[in-house]
């Protein structure tokens, strides 16, 4: 009687050890993996384009409607939010995405850290990087967070690609003379402000 007792705790307690590792192994299936990211990029995109239009009417003068500004970007804010944790957690239980979904799980993963707070950027800087030496992220993509890392930091970027929301003004850039020098190698195309 007691064995019996005894066996049924230590299933028990085996079970509930296990559980983690057997729902580990289900999240981190490509298929189930791929839907996660494909839903983290559908948040992340779907009120940006409205709040940018609204910001391209404003620089022009023409009438906006305030409260659907500020709604925006508050709903922008916590849906950003949301998806750093989902992405930490993910990245922690599973690790980056690699080339799942044909790059689209990691495409996802840098629009979620492209739209990050300065420091989640930096905290992810160098796994963007590597990614991008395997071939996993793109160089125009690498460009974009360096510069806006760099704007960030109050810094001059590097390679043109942050601008002023609405009038599209270019913000301040480490010697222009040799800018499209350094987009050349990035294989991003030269800017026509600039020298070649």
């Amino acid at each position: 009687m007691q064995i019996k007792y005894l066996r049924s705790i230590v299933f028990i307690v085996l079970s509930s050890l296990l559980l983690p590792i057997s729902a580990r192994s289900t999240e981190c299936h490509d298929a189930s993996l791929a839907k996660k990211y494909a839903h983290m990029h559908s948040t992340d995109q779907a009120l940006r384009g409205q709040y940018i239009d609204i910001l391209e009417k404003e620089h022009a003068k023409v009438s906006i409607d305030q409260a659907e500004k500020d709604r925006l970007e508050v709903s922008i804010s916590e849906t950003d939010e949301k998806n750093q944790i989902e992405l930490d957690r993910l990245i922690k239980s599973c690790g980056w995405p690699k080339k799942l979904d044909g790059k689209r799980a990691a495409f996802s993963a840098f629009l979620i850290i492209q739209h990050a707070p300065l420091p989640y950027q930096l905290k992810y800087f160098p796994m963007i990087k590597a990614a991008n030496s395997r071939g996993e992220i793109s160089n125009e993509h690498l460009a974009w967070l360096i510069d806006r890392i760099l704007v960030r930091q109050g810094k001059l970027q590097k390679y043109g690609t942050e601008s002023e929301y609405g009038s599209n003004k270019i913000y301040p850039i480490e010697d222009s003379k040799n800018l499209n020098k350094r987009r050349k190698k990035m294989r991003l195309p030269p800017l026509k402000e600039f020298p070649l």
